[in-house]
């Protein structure tokens, strides 16, 4: 993509939080993550999510299309002070490498500090390469490396 063209979709592009139109295309993005779910979990997840330290924001192109999306929350627990998260950043395989991205990270990071927040944190795949090199770009270095497990209930 030439640099032009780079620049143009990231200027042309809005960042907002979601309404309810755009669950279907949330749910959609979040399927190029690997985590497949429906419109209506997505809704039912962003109305829990409205009563607690969470923001969870969208990039939109000019043509109203919702090109990525970001979630970030507030992690507490008793060994540290409190920090915000991104739980979640995606942007379209189609628009990806064009600013969209940093735009999403940029509005988190606001959000973040006006909760006072003195630091934020990622966690990611360990195959996500391309992911990797984003985060380290925009300033974040890496403190640990780890296994997650999981138990059903």
């Amino acid at each position: 993509m030439s640099n032009e063209l780079m620049i143009r979709k990231q200027s042309a592009c809005t960042v907002r939080p979601p309404r309810p139109e755009d669950v279907g295309r949330i749910a959609d993005l979040a399927g190029q993550l690997g985590y497949k779910c429906s419109a209506e979990q997505v809704e039912n997840r962003l109305r829990q999510m409205q009563n607690g330290p969470y923001a969870f924001y969208v990039a939109e192109l000019p043509d109203g299309q919702v090109a990525g999306w970001i979630g970030v929350y507030i992690f507490r627990s008793l060994e540290l002070d409190a920090f915000a998260e991104i739980n979640g950043l995606v942007v379209d395989e189609n628009n990806r490498s064009c600013g969209i991205g940093k735009l999403l990270l940029d509005a988190a990071e606001e959000w973040a500090r006006s909760m006072g927040s003195e630091y934020f944190s990622v966690r990611t795949n360990s195959i996500r390469d391309r992911a990797h090199r984003f985060y380290t770009n925009n300033g974040f270095g890496l403190v640990k490396t780890q296994k997650v497990f999981r138990k059903p209930l």
